[in-house]
């Protein structure tokens, strides 16, 4: 027979909420995915948002970076994960152009994840080397069209389809050869040697390159000049109101994660962005904080899913 003080003990338990009979989440460190090397935008967001928000929960946030496959390879780790709130995803805005790029994915885009939090947005900018005799997107045009080869550009995202580039190509009327990389600093690394011609990256991996001489920017693609980049143009400026392609930063968890630890997760982050010190820090790495409730980042993504994979259907680009 079952001991009385242990059949109380059940039984005491099982009135209580789901949260409460977890409330020693979380026991160990939590996993923060990164889909991308070391040293590009996400990897260095994601490394930021964990040591504040480990300490909030009361374990460390480990970033784990798994690169490859365009940040698809870390996806698909975190929607096979166990849904106990032990692994989580920091993703960028390439995660919704992938279901419109590769023929086939093995998860849901927006349906086998659960929504944690919304970061914030970031510009991107046009930067072409140093080196280049261009000093404006008019030029960079020009010898686009005179050219008889593509230029050559450099993206880590998505096999080295960027929809930055592909929106370019559609407003300008030129041609672009794509060039894959596994994090935007090999990208920059090659550019800054002449051997790209330019390339739409995040403006926390360029702007020190665009200071210090090594890389020069034409143009960003946020309504508004960055705060990084203050004396660059904007594509609105310019005429192309087309061209706005941000980047933004979200959290993910596997789709079946109890409801109660998302929130804890959530509230856990939403306290370090609010913190002047995170806000100081996000803003010196280009990013807007932007709150969002988990529904509001849930039909966020799913919104951006449709509008942005649309983008290489629509260019009949395709990875099987």
């Amino acid at each position: 027979m079952m001991p009385m003080h242990r059949r109380a003990l059940l039984a005491l338990a099982a009135t209580l909420p789901a949260g409460a009979a977890r409330a020693a989440w979380p026991e160990r460190p939590v996993t923060l995915m990164v889909g991308y090397g070391a040293g590009g935008a996400t990897d260095v967001i994601a490394r930021a948002l964990a040591e504040r928000a480990g300490s909030l929960l009361g374990q460390p946030m480990v970033v784990l970076n798994v690169p490859g496959a365009g940040g698809t390879l870390a996806s698909d780790r975190t929607a096979k994960a166990a849904p106990d709130g032990q692994t989580i995803l920091l993703i960028a805005n390439a995660h919704v152009v992938a279901p419109g790029l590769y023929a086939s994915l093995p998860y849901d885009t927006v349906g086998d994840f659960a929504p944690v939090a919304f970061i914030g947005q970031s510009a991107n900018v046009l930067v072409v080397p140093a080196s280049a005799a261009e000093n404006d997107l008019a030029g960079l045009a020009a010898r686009a069209k005179a050219s008889s080869q593509p230029l050559r550009t450099g993206s880590a995202a998505l096999a080295g389809f960027q929809p930055a580039h592909e929106l370019l190509r559609e407003a300008l009327g030129i041609e672009l050869e794509a060039v894959p990389y596994r994090s935007g600093p090999q990208g920059q690394t090659d550019l800054i040697a002449g051997r790209l011609d330019l390339m739409v990256s995040n403006v926390l991996e360029v702007s020190e390159h665009v200071k210090a001489g090594r890389l020069k920017a034409l143009a960003v693609t946020s309504a508004i000049r960055s705060p990084l980049l203050p004396e660059v143009p904007t594509f609105v400026e310019l005429g192309i109101p087309a061209l706005q392609a941000d980047s933004w930063f979200g959290l993910l968890a596997p789709r079946a994660t109890p409801p109660d630890i998302l929130d804890r997760l959530h509230d856990a982050l939403a306290t370090a962005m609010a913190e002047p010190a995170m806000q100081a820090r996000l803003t010196a790495l280009g990013i807007l904080p932007q709150p969002m409730s988990r529904q509001e980042w849930g039909a966020f993504l799913a919104a951006q899913t449709e509008k942005w994979s649309a983008i290489p259907r629509r260019a009949s680009v395709q990875i099987q």
